[in-house]
């Protein structure tokens, strides 16, 4: 009985080993399958790749050329500035240069004199018409501006002595000079200084008739300067 008893024992522990295996081996096998199915639906989804980050900033293609850039506007050419040298001009006071023929007139006389005056090529301007009588040269280098007070040489004829010397009380500091031949005349000389200007005046009697009188202010008259050159190149005619 006992015999009996250790062997239905010993057959029920062998039965209870045989299905705890079992069991054990089917949650292995599940496992395994469990797994096997995962990856297999993993290898046949499709793989998907990752997107390029977009950037911000343009994209060149390199099979289009880039274009050029705009050309810079070109800034319009400026005239020149007139050089300072130059004489600005002025249709009132035209050139004197070169040979200057003008008749003087003695005012209410039949006096005529004809005067003829060489100036320089450039740098002498005298006045379009002349007026009173008279005819005058300005040495400048701007005849846009000739004032009453510029230098100047001042050809006049008068009918007598008295008339030249009719504002001889306003003169001062009269000095005289030592006469000088103009154009085959002696003129008498003399320096004063009226109305604020200081004059140096040659003057006398035309073999034609009527008083001559020459009077400069503010011009260089010694020998070798262009005054000089142009009180020397007077005629008669």
């Amino acid at each position: 009985m006992k015999k009996v008893k250790r062997t239905l024992a010993a057959a029920l522990a062998a039965t209870m080993l045989l299905a705890l295996t079992a069991c054990s081996k089917g949650d292995v096998t599940s496992e395994v399958s469990s797994g096997l199915a995962e990856l297999k639906s993993q290898a046949t989804e499709p793989a998907v790749e990752p997107k390029p980050e977009t950037s911000t900033e343009a994209k060149t293609d390199p099979a289009t050329p880039a274009a050029d850039p705009e050309p810079a506007a070109t800034p319009e050419a400026e005239p020149e500035p007139t050089p300072a040298s130059a004489p600005a001009e002025n249709p009132d006071y035209p050139s004197a240069a070169g040979l200057n023929t003008v008749t003087l007139e003695a005012f209410g006389t039949d006096y005529t004199l004809v005067l003829n005056v060489t100036c320089p090529d450039q740098g002498w301007y005298k006045p379009a018409t002349n007026s009173f009588g008279d005819f005058k040269l300005f040495p400048t280098d701007d005849p846009s501006n000739i004032f009453s007070g510029d230098p100047r040489m001042l050809f006049e004829l008068q009918r007598d002595l008295d008339k030249i010397n009719y504002y001889y009380d306003d003169f001062e500091n009269v000095e005289e000079l030592a006469p000088r031949t103009i154009g085959g005349v002696e003129l008498a000389g003399r320096s004063y200084k009226k109305v604020g200007m200081w004059w140096t005046e040659y003057y006398g009697e035309m073999p034609t008739g009527g008083w001559l009188s020459i009077r400069i202010s503010g011009v260089d008259i010694e020998p070798g300067t262009e005054g000089d050159a142009v009180l020397s190149s007077v005629t008669f005619g």
